[in-house]
C-alpha cells in the first residue's frame, strides 16, 4: 500500500464508444486464447503464444490485484467490442509510489485481427484517464524502437520518447493531470 493510504482504489469496468474494459477475470482464459495465439503478435515482445493452461496460471497471479507486500497495484483489463463482447486484447498498469507520487507502468495489445483499428489508443486513453482519477500522476510505457504500431499508440497516449533504454526498448513518458 501507498504510505498514508489503508488500500489501493478497487478496478472498475470501463466503457467507451466502441469498447467495454473488463476487470481481468481467470475465466477470461478461453476467450484470449484465440487473440493472443497469433505468433506475428509477440514479433517484438518476444516469447510465443500461450497455452490456455499458462493463460489461467497468469491471469491468477494478475487478479491478485497486488503484490504481496501492497507495493504495487495491479490492474489490468479485457478490451471487448461493443455491443458483441467479443474479446480483442487487453491493457494493462502496474502502479506505485515512487519519488511521492504514483507512477504507472503500462502496456496494450491488440490481437492482429484487430490492429490497425485505433482499439489500443481507445482503450489506452480510457485507461490513462481512469488513471488520472486515481491520483497517478506519471505514465511510463516501454516500447521496441522498430514497433512502429506501439510507437503511434504510445504518440496518441500523449507519451513523449526519452533517451532511456531497458532490455532493447525505449522508455516513453508523460505526466497527468489532476482530475
Amino acid at each position: 500500500m501507498l504510505p498514508g493510504s489503508t488500500e489501493w482504489p478497487r478496478i472498475a469496468r470501463l466503457r467507451t464508444a466502441r469498447l467495454s474494459l473488463d476487470p481481468l477475470r481467470v475465466e477470461d482464459a478461453d476467450a484470449m486464447l484465440p487473440v493472443l495465439g497469433d505468433a506475428a503478435l509477440y514479433e517484438y515482445t518476444g516469447g510465443e503464444a500461450p497455452t490456455v493452461e499458462q493463460l489461467r496460471r497468469r491471469y491468477t497471479a494478475q487478479v491478485a490485484g497486488g503484490s504481496a507486500d501492497g507495493a504495487q497495484w495491479w490492474l489490468n483489463w479485457v478490451i471487448r467490442l461493443r455491443p458483441s463482447g467479443e474479446p480483442a486484447g487487453y491493457v494493462q498498469a502496474s502502479v506505485e509510489q515512487r519519488d511521492g507520487m504514483r507512477v504507472a507502468e503500462v502496456a496494450w495489445v491488440v490481437g492482429v485481427r484487430h490492429q490497425g483499428s485505433g482499439l489500443a489508443a481507445e482503450a489506452g486513453t480510457a485507461m490513462l484517464d481512469w488513471l488520472a482519477t486515481r491520483e497517478v500522476r506519471r505514465i511510463i510505457a516501454h516500447v521496441h524502437p522498430q514497433h512502429t504500431a506501439s510507437r503511434r499508440v504510445a504518440a496518441r497516449l500523449g507519451l513523449t520518447e526519452t533517451t532511456l533504454v531497458q532490455d532493447g526498448e525505449a522508455r516513453w513518458e508523460r505526466s497527468l493531470e489532476q482530475r
